[in-house]
């Protein structure tokens, strides 16, 4: 399968710039990346290679602010990428896909979540280092949220986050979200991940009507041992197909 690039549009009226790989099926993944990364992430490419072997149609695309699309990381919220994932959705429903599966990791599984709870065309959502608690942040972080408060931003991997970010993030509760997906699940975890707890991948799990919960011995945030990340992306594969499609493999 081939890989095109496509720009499709929130309904912010900003281009997001995604690479997409067109199939035969009429469905498809749509792959969310991390807080501060981009479709051009490790996880998500391997991602796409194992399903480009499974022939499964796919997606994935820069949130606004970040990779090629418009915006600014300053502007970055919980609220704005959900309307991102939404005008992807839409993308995917135009080029003929009617069962849509979605894969997300830290902020983009939470994220995944959150537009699940909304959209019955989402048939099934594998995540990796989920937030369950964004509205949780300050509680969790007080002295780091109480110096973003202060300075009015907050510098991170070279990019400036604005206030919007915190008060954005009180409004949205993914373990109430997740209460309503009926949509089969997969949770992965690493039980050394010292940046989202592993907690939160037990109670994501805890709320949800189907679900599979796999908790990674050794594997920290990013998955970034290769020993972890690419038996957990296969897996992520699999479960997606076989949603998708309704056969094992």
């Amino acid at each position: 399968m081939q890989a095109r690039k496509v720009v499709f549009k929130n309904n912010r009226g900003q281009n997001l710039v995604g690479d997409f790989c067109k199939g035969e099926e009429s469905v498809g993944v749509i792959a969310c990346h991390g807080m501060l990364s981009s479709r051009n992430g490790i996880k998500i490419q391997y991602l796409s290679g194992l399903l480009n072997d499974f022939g499964i149609p796919h997606l994935r695309f820069d949130f606004s602010g970040r990779g090629e699309s418009d915006g600014e990381v300053e502007k970055l919220s919980y609220s704005n990428q959900v309307e991102d994932l939404q005008g992807a959705i839409e993308f995917m429903v135009a080029q003929g896909v009617q069962r849509i599966a979605l894969f997300g990791s830290s902020m983009g599984g939470s994220v995944a979540l959150l537009a699940a709870s909304r959209d019955e065309r989402v048939v099934a959502i594998s995540t990796i280092a989920a937030v369950a608690y964004p509205e949780l942040l300050e509680d969790r972080y007080p002295r780091a949220t109480h110096q973003w408060r202060k300075k009015g931003y907050l510098e991170l991997e070279g990019a400036t986050i604005g206030l919007d970010f915190l008060e954005d993030a009180r409004t949205h509760n993914v373990v109430s979200a997740v209460a309503v997906i009926r949509a089969p699940m997969m949770v992965i975890h690493g039980i050394e991940d010292e940046t989202v707890p592993v907690c939160d991948a037990h109670d994501i799990a805890s709320a949800a009507n189907n679900v599979f919960l796999n908790i990674v011995d050794g594997a920290d945030h990013r998955f970034s041992n290769p020993l972890h990340m690419r038996p957990a992306m296969k897996e992520v594969a699999e479960f997606l197909a076989r949603e998708l499609r309704g056969f094992e493999f």
